[in-house]
């Protein structure tokens, strides 16, 4: 009868839990419409219905307030992002974040995790989700398993400039990029 009892008030604990992030989600499109950008309640239930499943899957336990509204804020403004692909692009980040998660083994934040997802989609990724999963945070985490501490780790910054020196992303890149500096001052060069 105990055990039945402390059930239902950790089902309660849950249940209002859920509801407090529900609402900080929907409050997330105060921000997001300037972008175009917002979620129903329904697409809401339909990310934490997703979200529940993802956390079984990957055997994590989220205490607290869920990841989702990070997500949104640092996303919202991606040029890869519009109202077509919102809520489906948001449902993959999350499954994406809880994935590399486990397999950074939590050696990441949840914000240096973040960060460097967003860096990749926008900067490497052109928008492209599966390569962002596949290669990006695949290599990434690979690294930050073996010992590599991120910039975000370290702060590194240029003090000219107080931005990222670099993007991490290329110490780990396989793949022949071109260099944007060189295109521009080809550009420049023809006008």
């Amino acid at each position: 009868m105990e055990e039945n009892y402390v059930d239902q008030i950790f089902e309660f604990m849950l249940a209002e839990q859920q509801k407090k992030e529900i609402t900080k989600i929907i409050s997330c499109n105060d921000k997001t419409r300037k972008y175009g950008l917002a979620l129903t309640k329904e697409e809401v239930d339909q990310l934490m219905i997703r979200k529940k499943n993802v956390l079984r899957e990957s055997q994590r336990v989220e205490f607290g307030e869920g990841i989702l509204p990070d997500i949104i804020n640092a996303f919202c403004n991606s040029d890869y992002i519009n109202q077509d692909n919102y809520m489906d692009t948001l449902s993959q980040l999350q499954e994406i974040f809880y994935l590399y998660k486990n397999e950074s083994q939590d050696e990441l934040t949840d914000s240096e995790l973040i960060d460097f997802m967003r860096k990749q989609f926008d900067d490497i990724c052109f928008g492209d989700l599966d390569y962002l999963k596949e290669t990006c945070l695949e290599r990434f985490t690979r690294a930050v398993r073996a010992g590599y501490q991120c910039q975000m780790q370290h702060r590194l910054r240029d003090e000219y400039t107080l931005r990222d020196v670099e993007n991490e992303y290329e110490k780990w890149s396989e793949e022949t990029r071109w260099q944007y500096e060189v295109y521009r001052q080809k550009l420049e060069d023809m006008y």
